[in-house]
């Protein structure tokens, strides 16, 4: 009796040992398959777009597969990580490896269930507008949420509170009153720069985009309703909500000339 429980579980063993490396096998063809049709998918995407698992559309049993296969890339430097879970393939010039577009390492913050939530501004947007010339790593974002600060690939990407909402129409304009907003942190411009700059915008805006912007203003603070309302009395438009909208006992210290805007005392600003 003893004999025939020995001779089974011997039996048995072989038995097990033979289907796991079948087992095996298969789970390495299977891995390997994964492997190859991630790769596939990876080769169709452009360097320097920032890619998520979900973009690579995989099924569910290839989602284990294809964490390994991206970390084994990333550790090749076929591939970069831009945050948890975003890949891109790096980008090389004559300069060497640059990292990607502004666009590409903020567009998921910008969208919440397909709809526009965000848009950038600061810095890198100032210097578009002809505000600064300085090249800056740090990068702002308008947004209906909160949400706090991270670095991505070397960017620092903070965030700040818009009360309006947000358009593809409206975002230049939401822009411009950032510009007012955040007039006295523009690094290599000063503020009298600014205004001159801004007020050679402002002439070119028509009536209609004058008034969007004027009922924009109305979500900012009082120091940037003030501004923009001395920017705008000069040229001639109805400016009386915006001076309604701020208390005659406050005071903005913006550091302007009165060459630059002779009327800022108008609106009681220093």
């Amino acid at each position: 009796m003893d004999r025939n429980k020995h001779n089974f579980f011997r039996s048995f063993r072989k038995m097990l040992c033979f289907y796991m490396q079948k087992l095996n096998i298969f789970l390495y063809i299977c891995t390997m398959k994964s492997t190859e049709a991630l790769i596939e998918r990876i080769e169709k995407i452009g360097e320097g777009t920032v890619f998520t698992y979900s973009d690579l559309q995989l099924p569910p049993d290839m989602q284990a597969a294809a964490a390994m296969a991206l970390s084994r890339m990333v550790a090749e430097n076929k591939l970069r990580k831009a945050g948890k879970g975003k890949f891109y393939k790096p980008i090389y010039s004559r300069l060497g490896e640059t990292t990607p577009m502004m666009e590409e390492m903020t567009k998921d913050l910008l969208y919440k269930d397909g709809m526009l939530t965000g848009y950038v501004t600061g810095v890198p947007i100032f210097a578009q507008m002809g505000l600064t010339t300085q090249i800056s790593s740090k990068i702002l974002i308008g947004s209906r949420y909160y949400r706090r600060p991270l670095v991505r690939c070397g960017y620092e990407i903070a965030f700040t509170r818009q009360e309006n909402p947000i358009t593809e129409d409206n975002i230049s304009l939401l822009r411009f009153l950032d510009a007012i907003r955040f007039i006295k942190k523009i690094p290599s411009c000063t503020p009298d720069n600014a205004v001159k700059i801004l007020l050679n915008k402002l002439s070119l805006f028509p009536n209609e985009v004058i008034n969007t912007i004027i009922q924009l203003a109305s979500s900012y603070s009082p120091s940037t309703r003030a501004l923009l309302g001395a920017l705008l009395e000069p040229i001639g438009y109805d400016v009386s909500i915006l001076k309604s909208s701020i208390n005659p006992l406050s005071r903005y210290n913006i550091g302007l000339s009165l060459t630059t805007l002779s009327n800022k005392s108008n609106w009681h600003i220093l």
